[in-house]
C-alpha cells in the first residue's frame, strides 16, 4: 500500500492532513482527510473530513480519484498522479484469493453501485479489479 500527503485546498485548517494512495488488498485508490482533534477532546481523536476508497475496487483509476477529490475541492498534483499510476501497476491488485475476500465482497455488494460490483466480480474471477 502506498500513501502520499498532498496539499489541502486554500482555507483549510493549517493542521489538516490529506493523503492518497493505492490499496493493493482492496484493489482501489483511496484518499482521506483529517483535521486535528477538537480542543478538549480527551481521547485526542482526529476529525474525519472525508475518506474514499475504503471498499473493494471502489476507485479503479487515477483519473477517477482526481475526479472524486475535485468534489472535495482537492486537486491531485500531476507528479502524484503519475506516481500512483506506477505504484498501482507495479503492486497490482491483491483482492482475489485473500482469506476473507468472498465475505467482504458479499458484505459490500448491497451497498455499492453496479459498476463497482462488476469490478469486484472481475477481481474475484482473477481479472483486473
Amino acid at each position: 500500500m502506498s500513501r502520499h500527503i498532498i496539499p489541502n485546498p486554500p482555507g483549510s485548517p493549517l493542521r489538516r492532513v490529506t493523503s492518497v494512495g493505492w490499496d493493493r488488498p482492496l484493489a482501489t485508490f483511496f484518499a482521506m482527510s483529517f483535521d486535528p482533534p477538537a480542543p478538549g477532546d480527551e481521547f485526542d481523536n482526529e476529525i474525519e473530513v472525508f475518506w474514499i476508497g475504503a471498499t473493494p475496487c471502489e476507485i479503479p483509476t487515477v483519473e477517477a480519484l482526481a475526479h472524486t477529490l475535485a468534489e472535495h475541492h482537492v486537486e491531485l498534483p500531476g507528479d502524484i498522479k503519475r506516481l500512483l499510476a506506477v505504484e498501482a501497476k507495479v503492486e497490482g491488485q491483491g483482492f482475489a484469493g485473500r482469506p476473507a475476500t468472498s465475505v467482504i465482497a458479499a458484505a459490500v455488494r448491497p451497498h455499492v453501485p453496479a459498476d463497482q460490483q462488476a469490478r469486484i466480480d472481475a477481481a474475484l474471477e482473477g481479472g483486473v479489479g
